[in-house]
């Protein structure tokens, strides 16, 4: 054997090493791969079941900032008004409550109704003169919203308000109420 035939040899030997040591290398880089890959895998679905828990908690903190506001005691207003309709007799109290109660709700939606905390505190039958607490916040689209009613128990009508006050004691001043006749109603 020649010394080329040797050297030839010895280069094809170390090159075959260097090919197996090369190959070793790739099979553990691929299995770190296929590790790296299951991890990012695993990442991916807790940071799915993260973000889904994140996106409760802020819906329940919205929700619980709404009923927050539903709970707080609010500063009220009475609005006192007046009903007057077409064939001159006043509806009933409920029809007029309903009334302003739809129209409230197709002005600013069912979550103003729901802060407003409409009720009809006073109404006489006979004159159609009534008084309507609200919430001092959503005063003035209850105001507005009173504007749009046109109908009242099939009939026609509007709702004239007269003035808004802070205390029932004002109010029944307007009407020129006493407090007892107030409190029989």
């Amino acid at each position: 054997m020649s010394i080329l035939a040797a050297a030839a040899a010895a280069a094809a030997a170390s090159a075959l090493w260097a090919a197996w040591r090369l190959s070793r290398r790739l099979q553990a880089l691929w299995e770190r791969l296929g590790a790296i890959e299951e991890r990012l895998e695993r990442l991916e679905a807790a940071q799915r079941l993260l973000n889904k828990a994140v996106a409760a908690a802020l819906a329940s903190s919205e929700a619980e900032d709404m009923l927050g506001k539903l709970r707080r005691r609010r500063r009220r207003r009475y609005i006192v008004f007046y009903v007057v309709t077409e064939d001159g007799r006043p509806p009933p109290p409920e029809e007029v409550e309903k009334a302003i109660l739809k129209a409230t709700e197709r002005l600013a939606g069912q979550l103003t109704v729901a802060l407003a905390r409409l009720q009809l505190i006073y109404y006489h039958p006979d004159t159609g003169a009534g008084i309507l607490r609200a919430s001092h916040d959503t005063k003035h689209l209850v105001l507005a919203a009173m504007a749009l009613v046109r109908r009242i128990g099939g009939s026609r009508a509007i709702l004239v308000p007269v003035r808004t006050t802070g205390t029932i004691r004002t109010a029944k001043r307007v009407l020129g109420l006493r407090l007892r006749e107030l409190k029989k109603t």
